[in-house]
């Protein structure tokens, strides 16, 4: 039996547990939560202050271009006039967005704000997430967790003309696009670890541990010190994987390989790597890269089993 493509309403992924939903609106509800994460870390004490402003933008600055820095300035010296006011205002944005993702009826709207407001975040927080700066790469969280967030809304937009196995190809994007994007995404990051800066992962591994609680730091070190003298050989193969996975998405039948490879990465250097964007530091403004890659991961996710609304999915399929 064929089900036309503009009714398919959700999919199931088999595994010998059972069925493991994988739905657009899920997909939806963790985005709204990460965001409701975000406005949470946003209200920590640490954000009221001047130096909250000064340091974060003033990081972002560095290596910009001439005019692009000016302007960066210029937002800079208005924020940290008055940060307890500014920063009282992005967090209860950024909390807004994820209760309007959480609640179905406002989701769409919510949608469409997180791609604006992320994209200021992601050029102007962020610098275009850091990667003007020498020794920015998937370690340090390269492309930046905002512009993440803005391909996964993207790819979560419904166009009810496109369907198809993934969430993104019934998104704005479309399936190619968004497999496209997560090519360059990956492709990018993995030129990065060419760069003479980036040439040092022990370091970076061990340095995330600053500020954290001992036994995260201790791991962080631990970490550090495994690479530790096989730096050039880690830098191959973390850039190689980071090939294979932006590349190995384009194919259908390497598609899954690729997508799983690209979780397991995201989690490993979102956890060794960035520390989940430094939770515990009280510093954090986001988790880090590793969760939005994740959900850009399940939007591209080819699905197996078709269920519909008006087709009920029959007991037995034909051999």
């Amino acid at each position: 039996m064929t089900v036309d493509d503009r009714q398919i309403q959700d999919f199931s992924l088999r595994h010998p547990g059972g069925p493991l939903r994988l739905t657009r609106r899920g997909v939806e509800v963790a985005l709204g939560a990460l965001w409701l994460l975000d406005g949470a870390l946003q209200f920590q004490p640490s954000m009221f202050t001047r130096g909250f402003f000064v340091d974060t933008l003033g990081m972002a600055n560095m290596g910009l271009p001439g005019p692009v820095a000016t302007v960066e300035y210029d937002l800079t010296s208005m924020l940290a006039a008055h940060p307890a006011l500014w920063n009282a205002l992005f967090a209860s944005l950024q909390v807004a967005l994820g209760v309007g993702l959480l609640w179905r009826r406002t989701a769409r709207a919510a949608l469409a704000l997180s791609v604006l407001w992320a994209l200021g975040v992601w050029i102007i927080g962020a610098g275009f997430g850091g990667l003007f700066m020498g020794g920015t790469d998937l370690l340090t969280g390269a492309p930046g967790a905002a512009l993440l967030y803005v391909l996964v809304a993207l790819a979560l937009w419904p166009r009810p003309d496109q369907a198809g196995p993934g969430i993104a190809d019934g998104g704005v994007l479309g399936g190619a696009v968004a497999r496209w994007a997560w090519l360059v995404v990956w492709v990018g990051t993995a030129a990065l670890e060419l760069e003479p800066a980036a040439h040092v992962p022990a370091a970076q591994l061990s340095n995330t541990g600053e500020e954290e609680p001992a036994v995260i730091a201790a791991v962080n070190h631990a970490v550090g010190g495994l690479v530790s003298g096989w730096e050039a050989v880690f830098v191959v193969v973390l850039g190689l994987l980071g090939v294979a996975v932006g590349v190995g998405v384009l194919a259908p039948r390497t598609r899954r390989v690729a997508l799983s490879a690209g979780i397991v990465l995201a989690v490993a250097t979102g956890l060794f790597g960035q520390d989940l964007g430094g939770l515990l530091t009280g510093h954090a403004t986001d988790p880090g890269t590793g969760p939005p890659l994740v959900l850009f991961a399940l939007t591209l996710w080819p699905r197996a089993t078709i269920h519909t609304e008006h087709s009920p999915t029959p007991a037995h399929a034909p051999g």
